[in-house]
């Protein structure tokens, strides 16, 4: 056996020295820590170093070799039959180190060297490695559990980037008027449609995302849906002041009147602005369509039993959505109608408002129980991302556009592919106009 010192920056550093010049066969019997250089002597500003005294066993033929590896074995075999068990600790489980295996004869040879011996500890059922290798009696195959374990780092998934047109879409939506929760929930969904070339062009990520926003509009344009066979359809048309309501009730009037052929009278119960009243009667007089101004539900009442139409629309007060208490009388007007009609009310809303003013307008008439809504002015609007998401977020249905003030013709039916459209290409909305109706 042949002894050499190693010296090195720490404890791993020796070892690794060890491994390369002198093989797995060379085992540690000493380490320490000295000190090297120093100030005129004195230690001062020493640096310290690790040395590792080596034992390093002599090379044997391979009939010595083989030899010696049959004496091992039977040693080996004596120590199965015999084990010499030892306690690390009461509360650990035994432990087998590898010096359990190492041959008989060498753990006679190192027990001489050194007495601060790491002890023998059998398990008969299975070997795990001690969790901290001895410094004293270090062997080198405990070593390179120190080298094989793979870095923490590496372990982390790595989360992928999300696609720049992605990100450039999203942003867009959020500088238009969207929130940003809603945004994020639609690009997570729309990224999980396209394929890798998708996202790499803007293109055919817009166009994708005018598809999926086509799945989350509702829209119903027939003023008659769900009303009862035999019964006569009445609209209230509910809204704030500014909104348009007067307008868009000529619009779908002359709609249903000149162009469907249907029985329809216009009604208002706004007796705070003369000039809406004014307004209506001008258009149904132009129509020939029978219109009634009622002061209070008891002048309803009396003008709906005379009524012979089949289809009642009736604008009503702008209040601000605020005054709750205003919004509510509109209920009492719902008594002058009875048992032969059916009620609804559709919401009007203006699209150049602001995403938080439309939020609280549609839940401030939210009592009223409407189920539709009617978007006007989309010819005045920059954007309509927030539109899009308030009607899907409060789960309510359009049902007409109204794109500018020419009566009859500035109305369309609510079109989900539209609305998506105008959502991704804002610029479609400087050139959206109304259509001339056909006559069924």
């Amino acid at each position: 056996m042949d002894f050499v010192k190693i010296r090195g920056k720490d404890l791993q550093d020796c070892i690794m020295q060890m491994k390369m010049k002198h093989g797995p066969e060379a085992h540690i019997y000493e380490h320490r820590v000295i000190t090297e250089g120093g100030l005129f002597g004195t230690g001062l500003l020493a640096s310290k170093m690790y040395e590792i005294d080596v034992g390093i066993p002599e090379k044997q033929n391979s009939k010595d070799r083989i030899e010696k590896k049959l004496k091992d074995l039977k040693e080996l075999i004596k120590q199965k039959q015999k084990p010499e068990l030892a306690i690390i600790n009461e509360d650990k489980r035994y432990v087998r180190t590898m010096e359990a295996v190492r041959p008989y004869s060498e753990r006679r040879r190192r027990a001489s060297v050194s007495e601060r011996y790491e002890p023998i500890v059998i398990d008969e059922e299975e070997m795990i490695p001690p969790s901290k290798p001895s410094q004293v009696g270090l062997s080198l195959a405990n070593v390179p559990e120190i080298y094989e374990k793979p870095s923490i780092l590496k372990e982390i998934p790595q989360i992928p980037k999300r696609s720049p047109n992605l990100d450039k879409l999203a942003m867009r939506l959020q500088a238009e008027g969207m929130s940003e929760s809603y945004t994020q929930d639609f690009i997570q969904s729309l990224e999980g449609h396209l394929s890798s070339v998708d996202v790499s062009r803007y293109a055919t990520v817009c166009e994708k995302a005018v598809n999926l926003l086509e799945d989350r509009i509702q829209v119903d344009f027939d003023l008659f849906s769900g009303t009862p066979r035999g019964k006569r359809k009445v609209i209230f048309f509910i809204g704030p002041t500014g909104a348009g309501k007067t307008t868009t009730i000529a619009k779908l009037a002359a709609k249903y009147s000149l162009h469907m052929g249907k029985k329809v009278s216009l009604y208002t119960t706004d007796n705070y602005r003369i000039a809406a009243i004014d307004q209506l009667k001008f258009y149904a007089d132009a129509m020939g369509l029978p219109f009634y101004a009622a002061k209070d539900v008891r002048k309803l009442k009396e003008a709906v039993i005379r009524d012979g139409s089949e289809l009642i629309l009736v604008d009503t007060a702008g209040y601000s959505h605020k005054n709750l208490e205003n919004i509510a009388k509109l209920k009492d007007f719902y008594q002058a109608f009875g048992e032969k009609d059916y009620i609804e009310n559709i919401l009007v809303l203006s699209s150049t408002v602001s995403p938080s003013n439309a939020k609280s307008v549609a839940y401030a008439y939210d009592s009223l129980g409407y189920k539709r809504i009617l978007l006007t002015k989309l010819d005045e609007a920059e954007f309509l991302g927030s539109m899009l998401e308030l009607a899907d977020t409060i789960h309510r249905e359009y049902a007409f556009f109204s794109v500018g003030q020419d009566v009859p013709f500035d109305i369309l039916n609510a079109s989900k592919k539209l609305l998506a459209e105008c959502v991704v290409y804002p610029e479609k909305l400087k050139g959206i106009a109304g259509e001339v109706f056909d006559k069924t």
